[in-house]
């Protein structure tokens, strides 16, 4: 074999080595996120519960079995000054998140319901399992819901959450009593944030990222094309009211895509708030209040 061959195949099996486990790790990283704990909150001076809010909130701590994973969840009290009419208000964070995530929202939101209910999703927080990227967390929150007593809810997702609670309405509306959505940047394909996130982390997507997408598909069950988890066509089926909130400069969930699940749903606002990103509504006073008074209009109009 001349030697320039030898060479070039030994340069194509590193490169194929490379590439493989490159798409190993982008797969891998995915399907584990960064752990948001308790010791995540002290390390950062962040509340670690809803006692250690500004205006302390008593709650249940509270486990449950769901696709074979522990997940930890809260029951919070709520500060509305009619519980018996109020509606619960079901939180689900985002990938990489957390009940602690959820920390930053509650005290615009403790005034409008009966009762709180967050969760750490599989594969964060204190969950135990890896992340489903969005493919079947909604049976965990059916089976959560299957726990508590029945009542008017409310589902507030917020980017993979927002997708989340998109799917958990479509399919278990009637079953919970599911009176409305919100959601908080939401994306229509799973692609999307992941190819935004591994960038802005400066890691390369060009070669590895696709055919990551692709084995994470088979692994969840949705297939390498991830068969029916377009957000926009689950909003299609929807006849609930909906909510919106989305930054104009949001560098990981399109605006655009809200756009499209906006048109494609039958009745649905949008928020769009100028010059907010993706983590900064709620911690931009600004923001705060907008997205605020859209959530308290809205739910006083499903109250209607």
């Amino acid at each position: 074999m001349p030697p320039f061959l030898g060479l070039l195949q030994l340069l194509t099996t590193g490169a194929l080595a490379f590439w493989i486990i490159l798409t190993l790790y982008t797969a891998y990283s995915l399907l584990h996120p960064p752990k948001r704990t308790y010791a995540y909150a002290l390390w950062r001076n962040l509340p670690g519960d809803p006692s250690e809010l500004d205006t302390p909130l008593d709650y249940e701590q509270f486990n449950f079995k769901s696709n074979r994973q522990t997940l930890m969840a809260w029951k919070i009290k709520a500060l509305n000054p009619s519980p018996q009419t109020a509606p619960r208000l079901l939180l689900i964070h985002g990938w990489g998140s957390s009940s602690i995530g959820a920390l930053q929202r509650i005290p615009h939101l403790q005034n409008l319901a009966s009762e709180i209910i967050t969760l750490d999703l599989p594969g964060h927080g204190e969950s135990t399992g890896t992340a489903q990227m969005g493919t079947t967390e909604h049976q965990d929150l059916h089976n959560l819901l299957n726990t508590l007593d029945p009542k008017p809810t409310i589902i507030f997702g917020w980017s993979m959450g927002a997708g989340i609670a998109l799917r958990l309405a479509k399919d278990h509306a009637k079953d919970h009593n599911i009176k409305a959505i919100i959601a908080e940047s939401p994306y229509i394909h799973a692609i999307t944030p992941a190819r935004n996130v591994i960038h802005l982390r400066g890691l390369p997507t060009y070669f590895n990222l696709k055919p990551a997408i692709w084995i994470i598909g088979l692994l969840k069950g949705v297939s390498p094309k991830w068969h029916g988890f377009a957000r926009d066509q689950l909003a299609t089926d929807l006849n609930l009211p909906l909510l919106i909130i989305h930054g104009s400069n949001d560098p990981v969930s399109p605006i655009a895509d809200s756009k499209t699940i906006t048109a494609a749903s039958p009745n649905t606002t949008l928020l769009q708030i100028d010059q907010a990103g993706h983590n900064n509504i709620w911690t931009t006073p600004n923001f705060t209040a907008q997205a605020t008074t859209a959530i308290k209009s809205f739910i006083a109009s499903t109250n209607t």
